[in-house]
């Protein structure tokens, strides 16, 4: 541990002070700093004991002054708070830099916890005797997601209605800023558009199209308005991710084109398609038993290189690991889906999550998917803003032509729509999805 001499160069005795005179001069100045600051953000011991009867009385909506605080906190110790508090309050006469000090309060106290876990990676590698190199990059992971998290709060992320009433009307560039369109008319009809900070699940039974859907609206986001967009594959390889999305561009059968994959084909190939395939932003990660934390990291260095993403897929949410693993698997799942909600939200990017479902519907005489069928559900239903199903009756009826390379797409929930179904065409040997 970091004796407390490394530290005296982050904390300001000052600014606590003057934060704790002005909440108790006056009450509402809270209402300019609630948002970002706590009691850990507070070094010395005695600030916290006074901060946190004064969040007792705010939380209680009771005003208070000095000798309502000092009642309640002359339990503690034997030390002069009744003197103390008279010395802070004569030396602050006004709270007008409240959020400035409370900036310092909140900036040092992250300034210590990086020191303290630096600190910590340095004893933990020195001392041990195995070093598990994955262990350790997934601590310190951790603690930088813990570090960011704290620093976001000092986002203001209130706007007033009229700001939001002019980003919205009176910004050209608003739709392609902040709405993407699936590529596909006639599910677009019911989705309209889909929002940054969304969390779609596309949902089916095995065979259904689930990765070759996500991987179409991959190809036509990345396509239609030249944003980098991230494949998170952890069942297929980045060489199968790309030979659907070479079957889909071309039009061709996969198996024509994994036996003729090779520098001639390349020659041959229509210099059309050259363009698109080049000019698609897309970046397939293969990297297996992925957490929120690493896709979080991981889009952030993308961000940092590309610029803002278009999208964000996740092939297939039953494969990831929770940051707190051992528990009950659904509770496992309903962490990761409510952890994917705030990542979209975060990184104001739509993020589709495939999702298995529970095999109980092969047992029904209409095997329609519905809500209740998300395997392992956990709180997907609710997290999610989207649910996406997809169902073939040609996998249960295969000998009925009329069902041929047809794909229903069933809205199953809508948060900002309405639900209902899409029919397209699927061509499986393609993994190509189009309008009637």
């Amino acid at each position: 541990m970091l004796k407390k001499k490394f530290l005296k160069n982050f904390y300001s005795v000052y600014s606590e002070q003057y934060i704790l005179a002005s909440l108790i001069l006056y009450n509402n100045s809270w209402n300019d700093i609630y948002y970002f600051l706590n009691i850990d953000n507070f070094f010395f011991k005695n600030h916290k004991i006074i901060f946190s009867i004064i969040l007792e009385f705010l939380n209680l909506n009771v005003s208070f002054d000095i000798y309502s605080i000092f009642n309640r906190i002359k339990i503690y110790s034997n030390f002069n708070f009744l003197n103390y508090l008279n010395y802070i309050v004569q030396k602050t006469p006004n709270p007008y830099n409240i959020i400035y000090y409370a900036h310092i309060i909140h900036n040092m106290f992250l300034l210590r916890k990086i020191l303290i876990f630096s600190n910590n990676i340095i004893n933990n590698i020195l001392k041990s005797d195995k070093l598990n190199i994955n262990e350790i990059l997934f601590n310190i992971e951790l603690d930088i997601f813990d570090i960011l998290r704290n620093y976001l709060k000092e986002k203001n992320d209130s706007y007033l209605l009229s700001s939001i009433f002019n980003k919205y009307f009176l910004n050209t560039n608003f739709s392609k800023n902040f709405y993407i369109s699936t590529g596909f008319k006639n599910l677009d009809n019911i989705l309209k558009k889909i929002n940054g900070g969304d969390l779609i699940i596309i949902a089916g039974r095995p065979s259904m199209g689930k990765t070759s859907l996500s991987l179409n609206i991959a190809k036509n986001v990345s396509n239609e308005y030249n944003l980098p967009v991230i494949i998170f594959s952890m069942e297929m390889s980045s060489n199968q991710i790309l030979i659907k999305i070479l079957s889909c561009i071309l039009n061709e059968n996969q198996d024509f084109i994994n036996k003729t994959l090779n520098s001639e084909l390349l020659n041959n190939f229509d210099k059309k398609y050259l363009k698109i395939i080049y000019s698609l932003k897309i970046f397939i990660d293969e990297t297996t038993n992925l957490n929120v934390i690493q896709i979080y990291t991981k889009c952030k260095f993308l961000i940092k290189e590309h610029g803002p993403l278009g999208l964000i897929v996740i092939d297939y949410l039953q494969l990831m690991y929770s940051t707190n693993p051992g528990q009950n698997r659904v509770l496992e799942i309903s962490e990761i889906s409510r952890s994917l909600k705030c990542l979209a939200k975060e990184l104001n990017v739509p993020i589709i999550a495939i999702s298995q479902l529970n095999r109980n519907l092969e047992s029904r005489n209409n095997k329609r998917p519905v809500i209740s069928d998300l395997r392992e559900s956990g709180s997907i239903e609710q997290d999610a803003d989207i649910v996406l199903f997809i169902y073939r009756d040609e996998i249960y009826d295969s000998e009925n032509l009329l069902n041929k390379n047809i794909a229903e797409l069933i809205v199953g929930k809508h948060r900002n729509g309405p639900t209902g179904t899409a029919n397209l065409y699927f061509f499986d040997n393609k993994s190509k999805f189009s309008d009637f």
